[in-house]
C-alpha cells in the first residue's frame, strides 16, 4: 500500500510540475491557448492565472506528507473536471471542438488526453479507496481510563 501511495504521489508531482513548468515557462502562449479555449474572454483572463496557480498548491500539498493525501484528492478533482471538459467538448455540448493546446502534449488529440487524464483519475480514485480502507477503526472509546495493574 505504501509503495502505491508514493507512486500516485509522484506521478501527481511529476503530472503538475510538468505542467506548470510548461505554463510558466512562457506565459504568454498560456494566456494565448486559454484565450483559444471555448468559454468568455473573462473566464480565460482568470483561468489563465488560476490554474498555474491551482497547480503550485497542489504540488505543495503533494510535497509535505501531512497534506499528501488531500493533494492527492485535489488533484483527482481537477484532473476529473480537466477531463469532463474535454469530454463535453468533444461529443459536441459546446457547439464545437475545444482547442487541445492548453495540454502538456499539444500535438495530441482530444482522445489521447482523455485516455491520459483517465489514468490519472483511476489512480487518485485507487488510492482513496485504498486510503480509506486503511485507516484504522476506532472500537476503543477514548473515554475510558485503563488502569495499568489492575486486575479488575
Amino acid at each position: 500500500m505504501r509503495q502505491f501511495k508514493h507512486i500516485v504521489q509522484y506521478a501527481f508531482l511529476l503530472l503538475w510540475g510538468y505542467a506548470l513548468a510548461l505554463k510558466l515557462s512562457n506565459i504568454e502562449q498560456t494566456k494565448n491557448e486559454m484565450a483559444m479555449q471555448l468559454f468568455p474572454a473573462w473566464v480565460a483572463d482568470i483561468l489563465w492565472w488560476l490554474i498555474p496557480a491551482i497547480q503550485v498548491v497542489l504540488v505543495l500539498l503533494l510535497l509535505f506528507r501531512p497534506t499528501i493525501d488531500r493533494g492527492v484528492q485535489a488533484s483527482t478533482l481537477l484532473i476529473t473536471a480537466i477531463n469532463i471538459y474535454l469530454l463535453l467538448g468533444v461529443t459536441k455540448v459546446f457547439g464545437s471542438t475545444p482547442c487541445a493546446c492548453g495540454g502538456i502534449w499539444p500535438g495530441n488529440n482530444h482522445w489521447e488526453h482523455i485516455a491520459w487524464n483517465s489514468i490519472f483519475m483511476a489512480l487518485g480514485i485507487l488510492y482513496g479507496v485504498l486510503a480509506h480502507r486503511s485507516r484504522p477503526v476506532r472500537d476503543v472509546s477514548a473515554d475510558v481510563d485503563r488502569k495499568e495493574g489492575a486486575v479488575f
